[in-house]
């Protein structure tokens, strides 16, 4: 096999010590003031020898994009560097900036003063979104796509027997994501009291294109073979957007009370062109819906978000009281071509929320805590609006959510028994979700409350306790267990019934070694929903969903420094996601059924996929300090991914494997010919083995050498 090979070729770094450095105005004159300097001017060549070429990415290529055009193997420069101004109160100014390739780069920035402090940060990163054909074409592989549901005419089984790529076969696709921010801290002397305040800006921009799907036409009322395989397609859409978010905070103790306030402004802009349903008018020929030149696939509308907060907090005597208060508006600030004519000219959501939290020792060797949230969410918006939400029309409604109220509360009890030097805190919340639903008339084809898994009320309580003990020196133990129960749920995705477990053990010997480990529980289980074949008055019968979903860790590390020469760390984990559900369908689409209509919606259950993952990370490294001049540092990491995904077919496909491993190697070395000078040097190598798809196993190789000059 040939080596995938990444080769840094790093020109001689060259430091800068100067005498008394500029400073700001308001910074007092510090005869130690030293300035530092270190440029880095960098090298890179790079070789990728597994997967199809310069249209696809293999694995690891997908997450370290190297440049344009041929991304397979070339040249090029980079550079880093480093700016650091220090006197004997503090770092002063820091400038920092490293570079891996034009699309994988970072910057940092930090002003501080008595009274001022300044920080700023950017970062560019570009990964490949896909590039393996069977990701984006599930026809290719056995279990992507289910002929069974194509069947004659006018029995209608559904929409995945085919699946449609109008994205002209391209397979590569790529985003590139920018952040950047910066912040603006007046501190408590600048205003001679204990208040202080921050002003902060963070925005981020993508641009590039992704894989979107859809399911053309409507309800198929006359059947069709032909049609029920032309439903399921998928195009190339572009990603052009930014957002801008501003930020304010104050705080400060005015008569003994601690206030702090924060609010923010967040400006949301999707700049790429809408992808309308007419630009796949050929799709659409022969359903009953017919092709809209207005219509939208995808929108993404403009917003603003609008959000304030508000808390204050006081100590009396043994007892401490906070309180809380939010208020956050978000509008929509575009709309599809549609919208507008059709007379949507508000979107708009509104969330109220408020806390109350009180904790006292005033009882000798007990700590009592109680809490109460509140939160409402409001659905502001048009409402109805003709030909886009409308329960009056069909196929325009599944369900509107006008609110969403929330109320959870809860106490706790904190005791310190002498056995083991133990904290055991025992505790209680419950928690009561309303939902308010606007479902379409019975008289439009739509999907009505009994055919889906959604549903108004929460209600659940959960018990737990959390033991922390301290047997002997050095060693903590902790133990948190926790159940719910909930015999209403919205969502099935809410468990209806849940046991956690967290467990932690760690011990420090003569502060040479410290080993740790510990294990994690947690198994959701919900079967309180149901679907109902039919909406008329005579129901033909029902079946219920049940989720079961077991997800466990555990692990172990340990540090051992021998002597003040060598330190050694090695560490094993494991994790399992083991996940389980119905896989449920019915004989035709909910949207095709009329209240009355003979042709009821069948529920069936087609059997029961499970997801279950086995993953394995171990780690060892060591750095040696040889000699005063010289020395080493290694690592090596090994991670195993082993299971299955749930295809819903109930046998096995080559989609629904999981069989992979990642190995990472590297090895460092720095070695002192004078105190103004060092000769550095690693070695990297990653390797990515997919057992079940080949074409993303792959490795690269990384090496740097570079030599530090001090002056």
């Amino acid at each position: 096999m040939k080596a995938k090979t990444l080769i840094k070729l790093v020109l001689p770094t060259v430091t800068i010590l100067a005498g008394p450095a500029l400073h700001a105005a308001d910074e007092p004159v510090q005869s130690s003031n030293a300035v530092s300097a270190e440029i880095t001017p960098k090298l890179y060549y790079f070789d990728y020898d597994k997967g199809f070429g310069t249209d696809r990415t293999q694995f690891l290529e997908r997450y370290n994009y190297q440049k344009s055009g041929d991304n397979r193997s070339g040249f090029y420069p980079d550079v880093d560097a480093s700016v650091l101004v220090t006197n004997s109160q503090r770092d002063v100014f820091e400038l920092e900036r490293q570079g891996f390739g034009a699309y994988n780069q970072r910057g940092t920035v930090k002003a501080d003063s008595d009274k001022l402090g300044f920080s700023g940060y950017y970062s560019s990163f570009r990964s490949a979104t896909g590039g393996i054909d069977f990701l984006y074409s599930p026809n290719q592989v056995v279990g992507g796509t289910d002929p069974t549901y194509n069947v004659p005419a006018n029995t209608n089984t559904g929409y995945v027997a085919q699946f449609n790529d109008d994205a002209a076969g391209q397979t590569l696709y790529k985003i590139d994501r920018t952040t950047y921010g910066a912040r603006l801290a007046l501190k408590p002397t600048l205003f001679g009291t204990t208040a202080s305040a921050a002003l902060k800006y963070d925005g981020y921009q993508r641009d590039g294109n992704r894989f979107a799907t859809y399911v053309a036409g409507g309800g198929d009322v006359t059947g069709g073979a032909a049609r029920v395989l032309q439903r399921w397609r998928g195009f190339d859409m572009p990603v052009n957007e930014k957002m801008n978010r501003y930020t304010l905070n104050l705080s400060g103790v005015p008569g003994g009370f601690a206030l702090s306030y924060e609010g923010s402004l967040e400006k949301f802009d999707n700049q790429a062109r809408d992808v309308l349903m007419g630009d796949f008018a050929a799709n659409f020929a022969g359903f009953f819906n017919a092709p809209s030149a207005t219509k939208p696939l995808h929108f993404v509308p403009d917003s603003t978000l609008i959000s304030n907060n508000l808390r204050v907090a006081r100590n009396f005597g043994s007892t401490a009281v906070a309180a809380g208060y939010g208020l956050s508006v978000l509008d929509q600030d575009s709309f599809a071509q549609n919208q507008q004519a059709a007379g949507y000219n508000i979107g708009k959501i509104t969330t109220n929320s408020a806390y109350l939290n009180v904790h006292s020792n005033a009882l000798s060797g007990v700590g009592l805590e109680g809490f109460v949230k509140y939160n409402n969410r409001d659905n502001d918006s048009t409402f109805p609006a003709t030909g886009l939400i409308d329960p009056a029309v069909q196929e325009k409604l599944d369900v509107r959510i006008n609110t969403i109220k929330s109320l959870s509360y809860g106490l706790s009890a904190t005791f310190r028994p002498t056995t083991l030097k133990s904290a055991v805190t025992v505790g209680w919340k419950r928690e009561d979700r309303d939902r308010d639903l606007t479902w379409a008339l019975l008289t439009t084809r739509s999907i009505q409350p009994q055919q889906s898994l959604y549903r108004q009320q929460t209600f659940s309580d959960e018990l737990y306790v959390n033991w922390v003990a301290r047997p002997m020196p050095g060693l903590i133990v902790r133990v948190s267990p926790s159940y719910l129960s909930a015999n209403e749920t919205g969502l099935v995705t809410e468990p209806a019934e849940s046991f956690n477990l967290k467990t932690k053990v760690s011990y420090a010997l003569n502060g040479a070694t410290a080993v740790s480990g510990y294990y994690n529980y947690k198994n959701k289980k919900n079967d309180n929903n149901t679907l109902t074949n039919g909406i008329a008055a005579a129901v033909s019968g029902s079946l219920t969903q049940n989720t079961d979903n077991t997800q466990q860790s555990a692990g172990v590390s340990l540090s051992l420094t021998p002597n003040e020469k060598l330190t050694t760390t090695a560490s094993l984990g494991w994790m399992q996601n083991d996940f389980a559900s119905y896989f449920i369908s019915e004989q035709r689409r909910r949207y095709e059924q009329l209240i009355g209509s003979t042709n009821d919606v069948v529920f069936a259950t087609r059997g029961t996929p499970n997801y279950k993952v086995d993953t394995y990370v171990f780690s060892v490294g060591a750095d040696l300090q040889a000699s005063s001049v010289l020395s080493y540092s290694g690592n090596y990491t090994y991670s195993h991914s082993k299971g299955s995904n749930a295809s819903g077919l109930g046998i096995p496909t080559v989609d629904e494997q999981v069989n992979n491993d990642v190995q990472t190697v590297s090895l460092g070395a720095n070695y002192a010919i004078k105190k103004s000078m060092k000769i550095k040097g690693s070695y990297a190598y990653d390797y990515y083995n997919d057992k079940v798809y080949s074409s993303m196993t792959g490795g690269y190789h990384t090496l740097m050498v570079g030599v530090s000059l001090g002056f």
